[in-house]
């Protein structure tokens, strides 16, 4: 581990079967508006995938020098039992994250959170931002995620702008009214706008994302209401950037980033029409090609119980 040139792992994740957290969340529903906005618990239904996250970190980037766990008054269990009993793992609370804002908490909206990353004490200049879905399958080196320990490697390709898709102008101009779906990827088409590409957009998947704390800390005290603006809304809406693809394409502008289109990742979806034969197949495939390193799998938790027996299993 290179203490003099460090890079941390920050992962943000809530506990949505814990009744405190419930309890918050229908607090904030009683806005009109906030109900339109919710979409529901169980995107964040847990089934212990962070601690899966946390210990593919542990085993598979032995240069990672701390691993946040960004959350709000939650602490995983195996944090609490010291399963892993490594001294990395260190558990944020929002009110750190939001010292000076706390006018925008509770929050339940990750596109907030995911904004005030720079903000953890103590966080390197140099880190990789995961989700608690995200779990490394192959041994990764420093230089997988930073060329030369540096420059940051964005694993992603450019698509066309939102803005410039017919069938999205012809939507806006037949509906006017209709509301947009705070979707994934309108959601990074508008971070490049912001930061000056209008035509296209630097596409990122779901896996663990290089970023600069600096990048953070400059934009955002340039731009102080840019930021209130982002924080203001308590669920995901439609008019929020994706905080870091902002980084990304602020990054890419300013020079000093290394665009790869390998993107090293097996992405599991639609985990309900999976049989436990297609499962196995996939994360065996994935683990058999060189060329993949991380693994996605979304919404585990809505999968048949032998399918996550299995993925723990595996992932021991």
């Amino acid at each position: 581990m290179d203490n003099n040139n460090p890079i941390d792992a920050v992962i943000t994740w809530v506990d949505g079967n814990d009744p405190l957290h419930q309890k918050k969340i229908e607090k904030i529903l009683s806005l009109e508006e906030n109900k339109r906005l919710y979409v529901g618990s169980s995107k964040y239904k847990q089934i212990g995938e962070i601690y899966f996250c946390v210990l593919s970190i542990i085993k598979f980037a032995p240069f990672i020098r701390n691993i946040f766990i960004v959350s709000d008054s939650q602490v995983p269990e195996f944090v609490k039992k010291k399963n892993l009993n490594d001294h990395r793992v260190k558990v944020v609370d929002h009110k750190e994250i939001f010292k000076g804002l706390s006018d925008f908490t509770p929050t339940f909206n990750p596109r907030c959170i995911d904004a005030l990353l720079h903000r953890i004490p103590g966080l390197s200049e140099r880190f990789i931002y995961f989700n608690d879905d995200m779990f490394l399958i192959q041994k990764t080196k420093k230089e997988d995620w930073f060329k030369d320990g540096d420059t940051p490697v964005l694993r992603g390709k450019w698509s066309q702008s939102y803005n410039k898709l017919w069938y999205k102008k012809a939507a806006s101009l037949l509906f006017p009214f209709w509301k947009k779906r705070p979707s994934y990827n309108l959601a990074q088409s508008l971070s490049a706008n912001m930061a000056g590409y209008n035509n296209k957009y630097y596409k990122s998947f779901h896996s663990g994302r290089p970023l600069l704390r600096s990048v953070f800390e400059e934009y955002f005290n340039k731009n102080p209401q840019t930021l209130h603006n982002q924080l203001k809304y308590r669920f995901r809406h439609q008019d929020q950037f994706m905080p870091y693809s902002l980084g990304w394409h602020l990054m890419i502008k300013k020079g000093g980033t290394a665009l790869e289109s390998t993107l090293g990742l097996e992405e599991i979806t639609n985990i309900k029409k999976l049989s436990i034969g297609k499962f196995k197949n996939l994360l065996n495939q994935a683990v058999q090609n060189p060329k993949i390193f991380s693994l996605n799998i979304q919404d585990l938790n809505q999968g048949e119980k032998k399918i996550q027996d299995y993925f723990k299993l595996w992932m021991t």
